[in-house]
C-alpha cells in the first residue's frame, strides 16, 4: 500500500501561487472526505484495522541538477495533475483564475530553471492480516 504525504511537497524556486493553490487543493480533498496526509498515519490505521507486523517506509522523489530531464518531466506531470482540479476548485470558490494562471507561470519558470528542485515524499506500508 502506498499513500500520499502532501505536506512534504517542495519546489524551488519559491512559487507562492503554487503554494496557495496546493493548500486549496489539499483543503478541498480534506473537505471532500479524503486525507491528503494519510501516509504518515498508515501505521496507526493498519494496527487499528487488525493488521500485524506493520512496516512503513518513507519513499521520496528528490530531483535536482543530478537528473534535469527527469526533473522537467516530473514538473510537467505535476502541472497536469494540479490543473486537473482547477475548474472544480474555482467553481467551489477554493481558488481563483489569477492564482491558477500565476501557478502556471511559476511552474513554467521552475521547469526551465537550471537550479530547480522538486521534492515529494510518500509512505509505503506492508502488513499481515490476522
Amino acid at each position: 500500500m502506498t499513500e500520499v504525504l502532501n505536506s512534504s511537497f517542495f519546489l524551488d524556486p519559491y512559487s507562492p501561487n503554487l503554494l496557495r493553490y496546493w493548500m486549496a487543493f489539499n483543503d478541498h480533498q480534506y473537505d471532500s472526505g479524503g486525507d491528503p496526509f494519510i501516509g504518515a498515519k498508515l501505521g496507526n490505521l493498519l494496527l487499528a484495522g487488525g493488521y500485524r507486523d506493520v512496516h512503513t517506509e518513507v519513499k521520496n522523489v528528490h530531483l535536482d541538477n543530478r537528473q534535469p530531464g527527469r526533473r522537467k518531466q516530473m514538473i510537467e506531470f505535476w502541472e497536469e495533475l494540479l490543473l486537473s482540479a482547477a475548474e472544480q476548485l474555482i467553481g467551489k470558490g477554493k481558488t481563483d483564475t489569477a492564482t491558477v494562471e500565476g501557478m502556471r507561470g511559476e511552474l513554467q519558470a521552475v521547469r526551465n530553471d537550471p537550479n530547480a528542485v522538486f521534492f515529494f515524499a510518500f509512505v509505503q506500508a506492508r502488513a499481515t492480516v490476522y
